[in-house]
């Protein structure tokens, strides 16, 4: 006998299992499944006119229920997100983009035209979705996004192909601890490794199990990484050029006080919960 469900029926009970398991967005993401699942808009659940008998959709939607249970991320189920202008697939070989880190996209197109048409580079490019997002909204620049990591790159390359951007971006491999670059960019942005390692074994499970622990934890309690890229930046951007990076809650003043003097001016930024969390400035040389 085939089974056969309201889609708010099965919407509910899908709900309530992630509820007991302990997701706090279950309602949320059940929805997201949902969507993603049986191709609906999420009226189309509350409107509650479909009867779901499908047996190949009633098992996806249950394993899916059941990844998230397990505290699988959200992202990796549905296997994209949307950030910024592109979609970005997202999944266990690179980090999982941050929302908190489209400010920093942001702040980039407020300052630069439309039409610029020099080198950015993103050091730390993961999935790529900075990297990506500023191709998409500077076609006529050279974008660059750099990762250590073999499979971040094989990742970043597949979205790159996805939002069509080949024309204007490149993905290479780079680690900024050991290799040096030739020539220089006019915007450098990044994302690094801020976490110190004791930050790293209090996050979630959907963090500390599934984005790769090397895109999240730097030594000398989370700084090391910074440091380097921040010491760098002089070498690597032009006169004037500008570099805009990421950290983490409380290491504003850190970066401040060890690196004001490289810069023609500067500004620390906060992001939409008011952490400080972004630096935006122009290099001396």
């Amino acid at each position: 006998m085939n089974e056969s469900f309201s889609v708010l029926e099965l919407f509910k009970k899908s709900s309530d299992y992630l509820l007991n398991k302990g997701i706090k967005s279950h309602k949320i993401d059940t929805e997201w499944i949902f969507q993603e699942v049986l191709e609906i808009k999420k009226i189309d659940i509350f409107l509650d006119q479909l009867i779901i008998s499908e047996k190949e959709k009633i098992h996806i939607l249950r394993e899916s229920i059941i990844r998230r249970g397990k505290r699988e991320p959200l992202q990796h189920i549905i296997g994209h997100l949307e950030f910024y202008n592109c979609t970005i697939k997202s999944d266990k070989r690179a980090l999982i983009p941050r929302f908190e880190t489209e400010s920093l996209v942001e702040s980039i197109a407020g300052i630069l035209p439309l039409d610029f048409d020099k080198r950015i580079y993103d050091f730390g490019t993961g999935t790529g979705a900075i990297i990506i997002s500023l191709a998409r909204r500077f076609p006529n620049s050279l974008c660059v996004g750099f990762d250590k990591s073999e499979e971040a790159i094989s990742l970043a390359k597949e979205n790159v192909k996805l939002n069509k951007c080949d024309q204007n971006t490149e993905i290479k491999k780079f680690d900024w601890n050991n290799d040096s670059i030739t020539e220089k960019c006019d915007v450098l942005v990044s994302n690094p490794p801020y976490l110190s390692l004791t930050e790293w074994k209090l996050t979630e499970p959907e963090v500390k199990e599934y984005d790769p622990k090397c895109a999240l934890v730097s030594d000398e309690e989370g700084m090391s990484d910074l440091i380097t890229i921040i010491t760098l930046a002089p070498q690597i951007l032009v006169k004037g050029g500008l570099l805009a990076l990421e950290f983490g809650k409380g290491q504003a003043d850190s970066v401040v006080n060890k690196f004001a003097h490289l810069f023609i001016d500067y500004e620390i930024k906060r992001d939409l919960s008011g952490i400080r969390r972004f630096l935006i400035g122009k290099i001396k040389n």
